[in-house]
């Protein structure tokens, strides 16, 4: 596997619009589907797309005058490695170190922990 690069917030935010859109989509609407609060202007939203191909997240192909974008992966993909990266990162790669610091914040609800121990029984096969 390659080297993995992190996402900034800003092309986190173009990413959650192109998966959010589930087919390939141009700058324009990357543009329109911007929070208010976004006031990007289209060479910055370009910038920001030409940083996620050059981390192979998206690749884009021309029809006409236009590129479309669409994901080399899915969100949940992109997901499990950040948490993957964050474990080994944060807690040495300790699974378990992960969830003692949940439960030792208190962070963790009833019903966060009884899908957790669903999840379990249903992957492992636990009784």
């Amino acid at each position: 596997m390659t080297k993995w690069l992190r996402m900034s917030d800003a092309e986190k935010q173009i990413m959650d619009i192109i998966w959010a859109t589930g087919r390939p989509v141009t700058t324009s609407e990357i543009i329109s589907k911007l929070p208010e609060d976004k006031t990007w202007k289209q060479s910055t939203v370009l910038t920001f797309l030409a940083r996620l191909m050059d981390k192979n997240m998206i690749t884009a192909t021309r029809v006409g005058k236009a590129n479309h974008y669409e994901p080399c992966i899915t969100e949940q993909g992109y997901l499990n490695i950040e948490t993957k990266q964050f474990i080994k990162e944060v807690h040495r790669g300790s699974v378990s170190g992960l969830i003692r610091a949940l439960c030792d914040s208190e962070d963790l609800t009833k019903e966060d922990m009884e899908d957790l121990m669903k999840r379990l029984k249903a992957k492992y096969d636990l009784q």
